[in-house]
């Protein structure tokens, strides 16, 4: 058996917490049961699908979060990194493991509400919903976990609850989008017809595994195991093909679309969210020169890849954007005939980045950057525009301007920003 999974059930289970779950589950059905003025199997199902939330989505959730930070906070964290345990073998025994007591109050719970749901009107779709609330619970673990890696990763563990923070942001921005399914009746996805609990459970499925993958990549960059990094290119492109499938036409330019559109947040959130050390792009370029490009490639920091990424999107978008009349939405006409300035942008800004991480006293490095983003996005050309400089702004943000303006502009920013940090990197070069 997994060691650490055997670890974390000694840890989470004993016998008085073994017979309190039951009891507690034995006590508050038989209060729905007294209680119960109309039908007692709604009731039951009610109260059954509440308590199985509880014990998986809260208990379980925070067990399986806290079976990484308490690893730090005890100070055996170091321990478990000089194991002879593999990144997926130690993923998988923290998260069934940790928030095992969590599924064994919410297996207890399942027991009465499926027979409950049978005899309802929920009847039709008991098996799927409950399918689907088993894995969306596996992915909401998986996702703290990975969150709770990251804050690790980048040297933030000092607080549960900034993750927890975290998670509930990531629930509020998709459970709705999810939910809204439920008011279609029917989705067509891929030319295929799906009831609304069935394409919620396979968005559930997709998204879960993106999570469990994502944690099993954190601990693995955690333990120091370096790996090709594939995984958030993946979830791009697995994004793009998810919102692709709901388009009845142009699924190839919203495929592209939907990729370019996440390799933009994925960028710029590692970029403020992670320190981007000189060390590891010197590993880059010594490799590189001694032609070690797989070596080169693994060290490579993740946002690096998805920017390699973006600009293939970008190409993809330019060739499809052809065949595709105009929307009317400026923006979005903009978005398409000029996709590979917004690269270049993206570019521009990484560039920025580095210029602030490479400094010699980096502390506040990623304050500086933020602020320089809302400077040049936002600040800058709202004065500009209040000034009446039109092909100042246009010079400034490049991808809401003409062809031929938008492609100086780019060029021009771009070759400051990188003459800059060519210049940060040789004066700040060890000796």
């Amino acid at each position: 058996m997994n060691p650490e999974f055997r670890r974390q059930l000694w840890l989470q289970f004993s016998p008085t917490r073994l017979a309190v779950m039951p009891a507690l589950m034995l006590l508050t059905f038989a209060a729905t049961c007294l209680t119960a003025q109309k039908s007692v199997a709604m009731a039951l199902t009610m109260v059954a699908s509440g308590a199985f939330c509880i014990a998986v989505y809260v208990v379980g959730t925070m067990a399986a979060g806290a079976s990484v930070l308490d690893e730090v906070a005890d100070r055996t964290w170091d321990q478990q990194r000089m194991s002879a345990m593999q990144p997926w073998a130690m993923i998988w025994g923290k998260l069934l493991g940790a928030s095992s007591y969590g599924w064994y109050g919410g297996a207890l719970a399942l027991l009465v509400a499926i027979p409950s749901a049978l005899s309802t009107e929920f009847s039709p779709q008991v098996f799927t919903m409950a399918l689907t609330a088993i894995v969306a619970g596996l992915g909401l673990q998986s996702l703290l976990v990975a969150i709770h890696l990251q804050r690790v990763k980048v040297g933030g563990a000092g607080s549960q609850r900034g993750g927890v923070a975290a998670l509930v942001m990531v629930l509020l921005w998709t459970v709705p989008a999810m939910l809204s399914t439920f008011k279609l009746g029917e989705v067509q996805w891929w030319d295929i017809t799906f009831s609304a609990s069935g394409m919620l459970l396979i968005s559930s499925i997709l998204f879960t595994a993106c999570a469990v993958c994502a944690a099993w990549r954190l601990m693995a960059e955690v333990l120091a195991v370096r790996q090709v990094p594939w995984g958030l290119a993946g979830f791009a492109v697995l994004v793009g093909f998810y919102v692709a499938g709901f388009s009845g036409e142009n699924r190839a330019l919203i495929f592209g679309s939907g990729g370019l559109i996440t390799c933009a947040v994925i960028t710029y959130g590692l970029l403020l969210a992670e320190p981007q050390q000189r060390t590891v792009w010197q590993k880059v370029v010594a490799r590189w020169q001694e032609g070690d490009w797989r070596g080169a490639v693994r060290q490579l920091p993740g946002w690096a890849v998805i920017l390699l990424l973006a600009m293939l999107f970008a190409f993809w978008i330019t060739l499809e954007a052809q065949s595709v009349a105009h929307t009317g939405a400026l923006w979005l006409d903009a978005f398409h005939s000029r996709p590979l300035v917004l690269v270049l942008t993206m570019v521009r800004d990484s560039a920025i980045a580095l210029f602030f991480w490479f400094s010699p006293k980096p502390r506040r490095a990623s304050f500086a950057f933020g602020l320089t983003l809302v400077v040049l996005h936002a600040l800058l050309p709202w004065l500009v525009k209040a000034a009446g400089g039109e092909l100042t702004l246009q010079l400034i943000i490049p991808y809401s301007a003409g062809e031929d303006v938008a492609w100086l502009g780019t060029i021009v920013q771009l070759a400051i920003a990188v003459a800059a940090l060519t210049w940060r990197w040789r004066t700040t070069a060890p000796v």
